[in-house]
């Protein structure tokens, strides 16, 4: 495993407690699934298709597409992430299944192949490899499948200063920057109090590497939208407000497919 990445394991460790305390829950309990409206409509049906959740975490996500007909695998690092999600399936009473494993060794421990890939919202920046990344999806995907993901635009990262913190409105940063960032301390989009005493890496990739990426490994782009506002299903950020429009690029939706 990536020296960086064992880190970052170790921080979602520690998250996962706080985000099951912090994450809508009960919603889910009920019946109720946590993705947004855009999620939905851009993956469509998926009733009785198969699909993997990629970087999971606790398994809200995983676990709403079950809801909504899906037989869901979910895929994540921290295995006590995974412990909150196995509880939830058993509280639920649905099948699931999840897999502890570094997304970026999938491919030597996970055989499975499923019609659609999935992962939304803080993904690609805990990813040091996107060329790996988009093998790894490919892998994963049936013929005829396809691979969706909904996460933060790139365009995002110039309004990042040389400490990591968000300048709205500013260009402060470097869009092509190559070099991870550092944070001594991992930080909780869910609670501005909560800090992991565990070093945290990020990585950051163009809009073009993420399509680029995609392509080389045989996948066709079928569309790429992006918004310019943020989406939040599962809970409550407390920095931004939820479909505040802006005026630069705060997400993206990529859906890319594998021809039969």
């Amino acid at each position: 495993m990536h020296q960086q990445t064992h880190a970052n394991k170790q921080g979602w460790d520690a998250l996962a407690d706080i985000h099951f305390k912090n994450y809508d829950i009960d919603r889910l309990l009920s019946g109720e699934s946590l993705l947004n409206e855009v999620i939905r409509q851009e993956v469509g049906d998926v009733q009785s298709k198969s699909l993997v959740h990629l970087l999971c975490h606790i398994g809200t996500d995983t676990l709403s597409w079950a809801l909504l007909g899906a037989k869901v695998t979910g895929i994540d690092i921290s295995p006590r992430s995974l412990y909150y999600a196995r509880q939830l399936m058993e509280r639920m009473g649905v099948d699931a299944e999840f897999i502890e494993s570094d997304i970026l060794d999938v491919i030597d421990k996970v055989d499975k192949k499923f019609d659609i890939a999935f992962c939304s919202t803080g993904v690609l920046c805990w990813i040091p490899d996107i060329e790996r990344f988009a093998q790894t999806v490919h892998h994963l995907l049936n013929p005829g499948g396809f691979f969706y993901i909904h996460d933060g635009h790139p365009f995002r990262n110039m309004m990042l200063d040389e400490e990591g913190e968000f300048q709205l409105g500013q260009i402060v940063g470097d869009y092509f920057r190559k070099h991870p960032w550092h944070y001594p301390e991992m930080g909780d989009y869910t609670d501005p109090t909560f800090l992991a005493p565990t070093p945290s890496y990020e990585w950051d990739w163009t809009l073009g590497e993420i399509v680029t990426a995609l392509c080389n490994v045989g996948l066709r782009i079928e569309f790429l939208h992006e918004f310019p506002q943020y989406f939040y299903g599962g809970y409550t950020p407390y920095d931004v407000e939820d479909n505040k429009i802006e005026l630069y690029p705060c997400t993206f939706s990529l859906k890319a497919s594998l021809d039969g």
